[in-house]
């Protein structure tokens, strides 16, 4: 069993995750380059030290490699090179679908929709969807609650009525930030319970 190696070329029974690798992620999301090729530690990864066992790699029964033409012996080379190339694009694309799989589980967990072992899994599209439905729906939900906390307070103001006091809406953290509207840039980082 020895020298077998895995679809990737790394021994079998050793592991080739970087330091920084998320448990259950096959690429760390850091690890994605501009052009989308998948680059460990943001080197290109090295080429194969190995090859893969087939028949082209094999000699023709009633030959030696001596006796092959020159041109031959080329041809072989450059398809053993194609393979190769091949086979390194399939890994990659393999790699790009196990996480794009992984992060739509990931988003699947956090919307809302029946998780009973009974209902199947959303699709592809529909999680897309759900999740872009769910996004605007929340977005409604905070400028509908927005408009009812202005709407609260000028009709508290115009009549002149006076909350009692630690009652004012000042005091509320929530309805002060909705108050606020919304903040270009990231979202402040959360207060620590007092």
């Amino acid at each position: 069993m020895e020298g077998r190696r895995s679809w990737d070329g790394v021994p079998l029974g050793e592991s080739h995750s970087p330091p920084q690798s998320v448990p259950g992620r096959r690429t760390p999301l850091g690890a994605v380059g501009l052009g989308g090729f998948y680059m460990q530690g943001g080197q290109p990864p090295p080429p194969p030290q190995h090859c893969y066992p087939s028949d082209e790699n094999q000699p023709e029964p009633g030959t030696s490699y001596g006796q092959r033409p020159l041109n031959e012996s080329k041809s072989k080379q450059k398809m053993r090179q194609g393979k190769n190339v091949r086979l390194n694009i399939n890994a990659r694309e393999r790699r790009r679908m196990h996480d794009l799989n992984d992060a739509l589980d990931e988003l699947r967990g956090v919307i809302p929709y029946a998780h009973s072992p009974s209902v199947r899994k959303l699709s592809k599209i529909a999680t897309l969807l759900l999740a872009k439905n769910y996004i605007l729906m929340q977005a409604s939900a905070l400028e509908e609650l927005r408009r009812l906390v202005a709407y609260l307070q000028s009709t508290a103001t115009a009549a002149g009525i006076v909350a009692p006091p630690g009652f004012d809406l000042t005091g509320f953290p929530a309805a002060a930030k909705l108050l606020q509207g919304p903040v270009p840039g990231p979202p402040p980082p959360p207060e620590p319970p007092s």
